[in-house]
């Protein structure tokens, strides 16, 4: 268990509303930006990952060859 919800814990049983309050959104707020600088990670990393390129494995199809040209 995080410090935060420790904190709040206490708080809430002391009844102090304000102190719980403090400490569930400095909870919040850190995973939030805990969540957005692995989002940063991700974005950067794909950012730079070279794009798949589709490569036609079949053959094409013969040129028909008129009776004239025979």
């Amino acid at each position: 268990m995080s410090d935060d919800i420790r904190d709040a814990i206490v708080a809430l049983q002391a009844g102090n509303s304000t102190q719980f309050k403090d400490a569930i959104q400095a909870n919040l707020m850190s995973r939030a930006m805990d969540t957005i600088n692995l989002q940063k990670i991700n974005a950067g990393q794909s950012f730079f990952d070279e794009p798949e390129v589709e490569v036609d494995d079949t053959d094409p199809e013969p040129e028909e060859v008129s009776d004239e040209e025979i």
